[in-house]
């Protein structure tokens, strides 16, 4: 995949989790990152 995308939507990622209150959306801000992350690995 596109890493200037995957970049990207970690940024996005990064600043929805400073804006969140919940841990539920914590946790999925979360398993998104680790999702685009691995993206960038590969």
């Amino acid at each position: 995949m596109n890493p200037k995308k995957q970049h990207a939507k970690l940024l996005k990622l990064q600043a929805e989790a400073e804006q969140c209150l919940s841990r539920q959306e914590a946790q999925k801000i979360i398993r998104k990152a680790n999702k685009a992350d691995a993206k960038l690995s590969s």
